[in-house]
C-alpha cells in the first residue's frame, strides 16, 4: 500500500466529521478522503498560486490561505476534529510549538492531530552518514527564481539563507516528536514506524532485512495525537 492510501485509511480510520489538511499540495490525501465520503478544507501558504489548485474545486474541497505560523486560524471553519500535517514540519522555520499550540486550540475536547515525516534515523539517512554523504539535500550555489520568489516570503534579510530553496529544515526522531505532542497538551494514541517501500526490488533488499531487527529505521513516523 503506497504512503497516501496508508495515511487516508489512517484517517478514514478515526472517525472524524471534519478533516483539515494543512499544506495539501497537490490534494492526494484530500483526494483519497473525499472518495471515502468525508468532508476535507485545506490551509495552503498564502503565497500559493489559487490557479495551481483546480483539484480543490473539484472534489469539493475549501482552500484557506494562511501562513501557518502568522496566520489567523480563527477564519478556518471552527468545526474541524481532525487536523493533518503530512510530511511538512521537516520544512519548518519557526518552532513547531507555534504551530501545535495553534492546533490543540482550535481543536475541540476529543479532536485529532495526525502528522507523518520522514523518519531522521531511518535507513537511508544513517546510510548516507556512514558514506560520508549529505544527509539533507546539498545547499544551492544560486536559487531558482521561483525559490527566490517563495522564500522572500518569510526571508527578508536581503541575504540567502541555507534554506530558501525550501529543503529539509529539520528531520525529526519519533522521540522527539511524542515530546512535541505531549508538551503542546496531546494525549498521543499512537506513535509508530512504517516502511512505505516493504518490495525487496529496486535494491531496496538491504535496508527491509535491516528492518526486520531493527523496525525503528523505516522511512516515515506515524504520530497520532489527542485533545483531552
Amino acid at each position: 500500500m503506497s504512503r497516501i492510501a496508508s495515511t487516508a485509511q489512517d484517517l478514514v480510520g478515526l472517525g472524524c466529521r471534519k478533516y483539515c489538511d494543512l499544506g495539501p499540495g497537490k490534494g492526494a490525501i484530500a483526494k483519497k478522503l473525499r472518495e471515502a465520503g468525508k468532508e476535507v478544507i485545506g490551509v495552503e501558504a498564502p503565497w500559493a498560486n489559487p490557479n495551481d489548485f483546480p483539484w480543490a474545486s473539484q472534489i469539493g474541497v475549501k482552500l484557506y490561505y494562511e501562513e501557518f505560523f502568522t496566520g489567523d486560524f480563527s477564519k478556518v471553519d471552527t468545526d474541524v476534529d481532525c487536523y493533518i500535517l503530512a510530511h511538512c514540519i521537516a520544512h519548518f522555520r519557526f518552532s513547531p510549538y507555534i504551530l501545535f499550540k495553534k492546533i490543540h486550540d482550535a481543536l475541540p475536547s476529543g479532536g485529532y492531530f495526525y502528522l507523518s515525516t520522514v523518519n531522521g534515523a531511518s535507513f537511508e539517512r544513517v546510510a548516507q552518514l556512514f558514506k560520508g554523504q549529505p544527509i539533507v539535500e546539498r545547499v544551492s550555489h544560486r536559487l531558482t527564481k521561483k525559490a527566490q520568489e517563495i522564500s522572500a516570503d518569510w526571508n527578508r534579510t536581503g541575504m540567502p539563507h541555507i534554506w530558501d530553496d525550501w529543503m529539509h529544515v529539520k528531520e525529526y526522531t519519533l522521540g522527539e516528536v511524542r515530546t512535541l505532542f505531549t508538551d503542546s497538551g496531546f494525549t498521543v494514541v499512537r506513535a509508530s514506524y512504517r516502511n512505505n517501500y516493504p518490495g525487496m526490488g529496486g535494491g531496496r533488499w538491504k535496508k527491509n532485512l535491516v528492518l526486520r531487527f531493527l523496525p525503528r529505521m523505516a522511512d516515515e513516523l506515524v504520530v497520532i495525537g489527542r485533545k483531552p
